[in-house]
């Protein structure tokens, strides 16, 4: 939320409480400022929507963030509804046409009811768009998967080369891979300890993903019967489509290992 006056960030926050969408809380981040604003989407680039005012530290500041984040931020999936108390600053059809809002709000017209409405009606359309941008990810990576998986000549080549692939869903904050030689190839050196409970029970049913909160392994086979495993660590439990998308790449994966030797 951007807005220069503390009262409607007050009465913002008691009109979004306890807003869930998906089965996720949300969470409410505030900024007094266009120039605060910036530094909030640069910390959280995956918020799902802004209430941005117009009128701040200048009489066009929210109009030139706006220009931010679709130009330099480079964000064209986070939904931006403007909402100003003087409609005359900038004239709503004249807006419309001139920027990349997905929505225009007098405040005078955005009840507690009205405004809980838009703002859920607007993640879930975030939601959308993400699914479709993690599948349109998912195919670009795909496509390079049996390359990767082949270019590789030796196990550890293989392992980093599949934690590279996973990094490219953008789905993981952490990786490991290891494989029964122990070659490893992790984003985060140590985390093996930490996560070897997870790495046992996939290596207790090889193939079937398993999920602890955000927490995922699997276990794959190599040609000769050895195991993979990876391990892989979320900001949050991955949701339905995220979880398709990982389903998806594991199975073109574990086609691409069963005839995977290392080079002679």
């Amino acid at each position: 939320m951007v807005d220069d006056e503390p009262a409607i960030h007050q009465v913002t926050r008691l009109a979004l409480r306890n807003l869930s969408v998906l089965g996720r809380p949300s969470q409410l981040i505030n900024a007094l400022s266009a120039k605060d604003a910036r530094e909030q989407l640069e910390k959280h680039p995956d918020i799902a929507v802004i209430l941005l005012d117009v009128v701040m530290e200048t009489e066009v500041a929210g109009l030139e963030f706006i220009q931010h984040v679709r130009e330099r931020a480079n964000n064209p999936l986070v939904r931006i509804i403007l909402r100003t108390g003087q409609p005359g600053q900038a004239p709503e059809r004249q807006v419309m046409v001139d920027y990349d809002i997905n929505d225009y709000k007098e405040k005078t017209e955005l009840t507690a009811a009205k405004l809980f409405t838009t703002v859920m009606a607007s993640i879930r359309t975030f939601s959308h768009l993400q699914s479709m941008e993690s599948s349109r990810r998912a195919l670009e990576v795909l496509g390079r998967l049996n390359a990767a998986v082949f270019a590789a000549r030796d196990r550890s080549a293989l392992a980093q080369a599949l934690v590279a692939q996973l990094g490219d869903l953008q789905l993981f904050s952490d990786i490991h891979c290891s494989t029964d030689g122990g070659v490893v190839a992790s984003t985060a050196p140590g985390s093996a300890q930490a996560w070897h409970s997870m790495l046992l029970k996939a290596l207790e049913k090889p193939g079937t993903l398993m999920t602890e909160d955000a927490l995922v392994a699997v276990s794959l086979t190599l040609a000769k019967g050895q195991a993979l495993t990876l391990c892989m660590s979320a900001s949050q439990a991955l949701a339905g489509p995220e979880l398709h998308v990982l389903k998806l790449w594991l199975g073109s994966a574990g086609a691409a290992l069963a005839h995977w030797a290392p080079a002679h």
